[in-house]
C-alpha cells in the first residue's frame, strides 16, 4: 500500500512536467505562414496562440492550430493587445 502510495505521488509530480515540455514542442518543425487579407484557414482547433493580453496596440501574434484533415499548420498575423493604453498607468 505505502508502495503505490509513493509511485501515484511521484507520477502526480512528474506529469505536469511532461505536459510542459509538449506544450513547449507544439508546431515544431511546423513552417510558419504569415497570414494575408482573404486567406482562407481551416481551423479544426487551436493548439497554441501568443498571448498579447499584457501588450498595447498592435502587434505580432502566432496560432498553431490542427486543420480538419489533421495536419498542424502555423500563421502569423497581427492583432490589438489586450490591455488598453491608459491601463498601465496606475
Amino acid at each position: 500500500m505505502k508502495i503505490a502510495s509513493i509511485v501515484s505521488a511521484l507520477i502526480s509530480s512528474i506529469a505536469p512536467l511532461a505536459f510542459a515540455d509538449d506544450a513547449g514542442k507544439i508546431g515544431t518543425g511546423v513552417p510558419v505562414q504569415d497570414y494575408h487579407y482573404g486567406m482562407q484557414l481551416d481551423v479544426a482547433s487551436v493548439l497554441q496562440r501568443t498571448d498579447n493580453s499584457q501588450k498595447t496596440g498592435v502587434v505580432p501574434s502566432v496560432m498553431v492550430y490542427r486543420d480538419s484533415q489533421g495536419e498542424v499548420h502555423k500563421v502569423r498575423y497581427l492583432e490589438w493587445g489586450g490591455r488598453s493604453s491608459d491601463s498601465h498607468n496606475g
